[in-house]
């Protein structure tokens, strides 16, 4: 220890005149400093005082044996004992008790933990630590007392310590106590209180005590009396100068019992009609007021909106490849405008369904000037090219060679361009398309492709090779906040068809209409996307309504009627992963003009990865009397799935299914008795060359050939 550092402490300066209290204070902020053993002073005369100290002696390192459930440097890192650290057994004392509690959480009980100290040099000494470590004790029962309103199972829904499960507190850490598990269960229970109207509810601190093979936590409640809400009004600064239009639209209502949850959106509720309307740091402070004899707790929202504010300047950050302006045509809200929270909301949405960027933010920041914000919109640019060569495999295609080159931010211009060569045993597919989503900065979408696709069926081949353009544009008409997610598109395709390669018991409808012939077609559509994230969709869906119609010149004359819909509902958001509910369904219904059999090119072949799982692909549908499959006129597919994580960090999910759907015949009528129906289950990896599925499907109405499950499984390819 420095001598400076010794001096600081003292009182006594030289100069001063001599005090024996003073200096008997200074020995004690000498012991304080917790450096030394020994303090003693003596004034050996003229005009000296001499400070007699003796240092502790420091720590060289430290040493542990005889752990082995929990490491090294953790054990160090409770001791908070390091390297020239002067030895103090209070602070060593201090030290070994963290050690004890950490051990303590983690489900060992009755550990020890000894030391020893080993002088090694001048006033230097090793720390020798020896653990014992204690049985790994095991909650086998969480009890609450005192709630007699509010049953033990819903309150065990709440906490996260649980009794120990053998078949998966192995894997996620449950079933030992765990000191921040407990006071966060304690501050649980007390919300799940305050949500079911009881507001005087306490939670003491949990008792942890022996039983037999292991532990019980029991937390002690204090429920108290149901409260429910009183009077509500509003008070400060008014919509409109009304008390009811302030709080138009908050979910709490008098009579009801009280929750804190509700009353907490209601607050951003009421907040966001004011920070909607240009009033960007309105403050909403609900005042409550409780009736303890009427059990009645009365609310009022004080609002106080601040200055009007409008959006000075918007800077654009993170995008190295996209330019300022496919960003700023996606916003919302523009500079010199009224600030609006969900107009920022909503930019915010949209630039994350473009599927350009990993994370979108969009910040208000002080402009410099009164009544006026910058808004600062940062993003971080994911993956939008890929080039990939490879090989792939699909349970209803066979092996496949394929390649693609796709780019969906061409150039940072927000164009997309892809390239798709798949050749295989069961199909082979070509497509070159093109897309430009705003044309010159507008909403007018448009878009063309050139595509040859030939695909083998179980007695026949079927090729078609055209191509086509398509323009699109947003219904203006239904309002502001639909023009992003509601578009209609106007598409027109010239294709041959080649229908050949038939087999000698080809179907009847099949050999009919064998040969080329073309069709020229437009389609009509309206589509509508809320869905939040195109390559990982957990929320939204996505609709969309088509009628084709071919005999613009060509020789195939039909009408095609198909509806697609997808919906994603965010069932569970967790630590490691979303658990996502998941619906689609598939509706066609096609006639031809002149009487004849629906084409064979346009016919539904249910069945497979993308269809009903139980089944193999394209195997459902109308048969002839040999079992050849010739496909419907009409179609209905329905699949329901849970998707749950596996290891988010890699992209692993696994799925649970049940699907139902058929196609049926031009004289069939779409019937529930005729659809086939499957569950099972299956695992997806969204891997960092291509997307692959592993998928099993158990059919339940299983006919005479039926397997008993079907594995589909893809590689590879383009769902």
């Amino acid at each position: 220890v420095e001598t400076s550092t010794i001096l600081l402490q003292l009182k006594t300066k030289a100069g001063s005149r001599y005090n024996s209290r003073q200096v008997a204070e200074d020995v004690k902020n000498i012991y304080r400093t917790g450096f030394f053993d020994q303090v003693s002073v003596r004034a050996p005369g003229q005009g000296s005082v001499v400070f007699l100290v003796s240092e502790k002696p420091s720590v060289r390192k430290v040493i542990i044996q005889g752990n082995s459930k929990v490491k090294e440097e953790k054990i160090k890192d409770k001791l908070n004992i390091t390297s020239r650290f002067f030895l103090d057994k209070k602070k060593l004392q201090a030290g070994i008790d963290e050690v004890k509690k950490y051990y303590e959480g983690e489900g060992y009980y009755d550990t020890s933990l000894d030391y020893q100290v080993l002088p090694v040099q001048e006033n230097q000494v090793d720390l020798q630590f020896t653990v014992k470590e204690g049985e790994e004790r095991l909650i086998r029962e969480v009890r609450f007392t005192g709630n007699k309103d509010i049953d033990s199972s819903d309150l065990k829904s709440v906490v996260k310590t649980t009794r120990y499960k053998w078949w998966n507190s192995w894997a996620t850490g449950t079933g030992v106590v765990k000191k921040e598990d407990i006071e966060e269960d304690m501050k649980s229970i007390s919300h799940y209180y305050l949500n079911h109207g009881y507001v005087d509810a306490k939670v003491g601190e949990p008792k942890i005590q022996r039983i037999e093979h292991g532990i019980e936590v029991v937390f002690p409640i204090q429920e108290g009396d149901v409260f429910r809400f009183g009077t509500i009004g509003s008070e400060g600064d008014l919509i409109q100068q009304s008390k009811e239009k302030t709080i138009e639209g908050i979910e709490i209502r008098s009579g009801e019992n009280f929750d804190l949850d509700k009353l907490r959106r209601d607050v951003f509720s009421v907040s966001e009609k004011f920070t909607d309307i240009g009033y960007a740091f309105a403050n909403v402070e609900p005042l409550t007021n409780i009736d303890r004899e009427k059990k009645l707790v009365d609310v009022s929202f004080k609002v106080d909106k601040g200055k009007m504010i409008t959006v000075n300047r918007i800077t654009i950050t993170g995008n190295r490849k996209t330019f300022d302006n496919v960003v700023r045509r996606t916003l919302q809200i523009n500079e010199q405008e009224r600030f609006s929270s969900s107009k920022i909301r909503r930019s915010q949405e949209l630039l994350q369904r473009l599927g350009y960027f990993d994370e979108v933010t969009i910040t208000p920041e002080p402009a410099g000037e009164e009544g006026k914000v910058n808004l600062a919109v940062a993003v971080r640019e994911g993956n939008t090219g890929s080039f990939s060569v490879g090989a792939g495999v699909a349970s209803g295609d066979g092996f496949v060679v394929s390649s693609r080159i796709a780019e969906n931010n061409l150039f940072g211009t927000g164009n997309s361009l892809s390239l798709d060569l798949n050749s295989g045993a069961q199909r082979e597919n070509y497509t070159l398309s093109y897309i430009n989503p705003r044309v010159n900065d507008t909403r007018l979408s448009a878009g063309t492709d050139l595509s040859r696709v030939t695909r083998r069926y179980n007695s026949f081949n079927r090729s078609e090779t055209g191509g086509g353009f398509n323009l699109g544009y947003p219904l203006w008409f239904l309002g502001e906040e639909y023009q992003d997610d509601v578009r209609a598109r106007l598409s027109y395709d010239l294709i041959q068809v080649d229908i050949g390669g038939l087999d000698a018991d080809a179907p009847l409808l099949v050999k009919n209409q064998q040969g080329q012939t073309v069709s020229s077609s437009i389609t009509p559509s309206i589509l509508r996307n809320t869905i939040d994230n195109p390559l990982d969709p957990t929320k939204g869906s996505r609709q969309n309504f088509s009628t084709e119609l071919a005999g613009l010149g060509g020789d195939q004359k039909f009408w095609l009627l198909q509806y697609a819909n997808s919906w994603y509902y965010p069932m569970w958001k967790s630590s490691f992963g979303n658990f996502v509910f998941a619906q689609r369904t598939n509706v066609g219904y096609g006639e031809n003009l002149d009487g004849d059999a629906f084409p064979v090119f346009r016919r539904f072949f249910p069945g497979g990865i993308n269809s009903v799982r139980g089944f193999p692909a394209r195997r459902l549908g109308p048969k002839d009397s040999n079992g050849k499959v010739f496909g419907g006129n009409k179609e209905v597919v329905a699949n329901f799935e849970t998707i749950f994580p596996l290891v988010s960090s890699i992209g692993l999910s696994g799925v649970t299914f049940y699907d139902i759907g058929n196609a049926f015949d031009d004289d069939e009528n779409i019937s529930f008795s005729g659809m086939r129906q499957a569950i099972g289950w299956g695992i997806r990896w969204r891997s960092p060359l291509a997307p692959i599925r592993i998928e099993f499907g158990y059919p339940l109405d299983r006919e005479q050939g039926d397997s008993t499950f079907v594995t589909n499984f893809s590689f590879g390819l383009p769902q």
